[in-house]
């Protein structure tokens, strides 16, 4: 019994030695997914919802956290607004892998929402990884169970506008599925 035991040790230490480089990959991969998709949740929130969109205009920078526990793989996700004088605002988001994570990573995305509603890229790079996120995000079927999240101000502060995102689990970014979060029209 001992020795089994000690053989079912060194197997799960060296199937976790084997395969720390697929986690790494994957978990920097599931954190970008979810900065990018976060950035454009808040981006389709402010043209979406006058609420969102006034409250940042009001107050020139918001920033709206969601809770960690009910967002996937307990990834903590922020969302930082900001609007300026010529009717851009300045979208940035920030993820982090939980406490329980192997190798915790962080990602951060900006984008720019102009005056027209157009988002707009620094890079191209992340231009080419919104696309692909949209594209996934197009593809998610009806049928699907889909998690709920509420974003609301940080130290739980009465939030006035609220907005409510859903998160699946696509194919886009890296070699295995990964979480996107993307904003509640109204229940479509």
């Amino acid at each position: 019994m001992i020795l089994a035991a000690v053989l079912a040790s060194f197997f799960f230490i060296a199937r976790r030695i084997t395969t720390k480089e697929a986690y790494i990959a994957h978990e920097k991969a599931q954190c970008r997914a979810i900065a990018i998709s976060t950035a454009l949740c808040a981006a389709d929130a402010a043209l979406s919802d006058p609420a969102v969109a006034s409250l940042v205009k009001e107050s020139g920078a918001l920033e709206y956290i969601s809770d960690h526990q009910k967002t996937p793989d307990n990834i903590s996700v922020s969302v930082t607004m900001m609007s300026s004088d010529e009717g851009k605002s300045l979208i940035r988001s920030r993820s982090a892998s939980g406490w329980n994570s192997r190798s915790p990573q962080r990602s951060e995305f900006s984008v720019i929402l102009d005056e027209d509603g157009k988002t707009l890229f620094k890079r191209e790079e992340d231009a080419e990884a919104a696309r692909l996120i949209t594209e996934a995000r197009k593809k998610i079927g009806a049928e699907e169970k889909l998690k709920e999240h509420t974003f609301t101000f940080p130290n739980e502060r009465p939030c006035p506008a609220p907005f409510t995102a859903k998160s699946a689990l696509v194919d886009c970014l890296g070699e295995k599925k990964v979480w996107i979060i993307f904003f509640d029209k109204g229940g479509d």
